[in-house]
């Protein structure tokens, strides 16, 4: 009887070693946590209709979904695209109610309203698409946009034609320049946290839309 004691608590050990004094907490989302955990810095931008746009007003109690692309880009920027657009396509009313998307471009010197209008009514798109309503160093929506960039960790660089390559004003032209970005897809939560993010390349548009619901969830 003693031996058997002994081996039942021996046993016991064994089964919860792995767990007691362990600091280590389950990742309870499928895309990469941020962290720290970032606020996002409120702004106003204007959308594709021409509108300003303010993130607080917009976004109040809100899951916000928050993508980064141009529309002269070619290749993954579609993509997300098409990936957002059914990512929201699943979701319930209520669901649907209580989450925001939003797109922010990354070449406001080509991404204009109309730009932007023409690009969301091709692709049947629904949510607003942001830029700035002037891309003069020191227009007040350029500032904010580039503050946007920044509070999103957006990493975006410009490279310019062998001629333009001190003039930037031929960004209108979109044989000029060529715009790189290296970013993702963030999920915001309904206290204005950044929590999760999404590379554009590493997209799975189930576990996208699993991340969505465990932050509506929190709500």
């Amino acid at each position: 009887m003693y031996f058997q004691r002994i081996f039942v608590v021996l046993m016991c050990l064994l089964l919860t070693s792995g767990c007691v004094g362990s600091d280590v907490v389950e990742n309870e989302f499928h895309g990469e946590e941020i962290r720290p955990i970032v606020a996002v810095q409120d702004f106003t931008l204007v959308d594709n209709a021409g509108n300003d746009w303010n993130y607080a007003e917009q976004t109040d109690g809100k899951v916000v979904v928050v993508a980064f692309l141009f529309t002269n880009c070619i290749d993954i920027c579609p993509i997300v695209t098409e990936n957002l657009r059914w990512v929201q396509s699943q979701l319930t009313e209520e669901e649907y109610n209580n989450t925001q998307f939003v797109t922010i471009t990354v070449d406001p010197w080509s991404d204009d309203t109309t730009a932007l209008s023409e690009w969301m009514y091709y692709r049947n798109l629904t949510w607003p698409h942001l830029t700035s309503s002037s891309t003069e160093d020191g227009s007040p929506t350029f500032d904010a946009l580039k503050s946007v960039w920044e509070n999103f960790a957006v990493g975006l660089w410009i490279e310019e034609t062998p001629s333009n390559q001190t003039n930037t004003s031929a960004r209108h032209h979109p044989d000029a320049y060529s715009v790189n970005h290296s970013t993702g897809t963030v999920l915001v939560d309904s206290n204005g946290m950044q929590r999760v993010w999404w590379g554009d390349n590493d997209w799975i548009v189930d576990l996208v839309l699993a991340d969505i619901r465990e932050l509506l969830d929190e709500s």
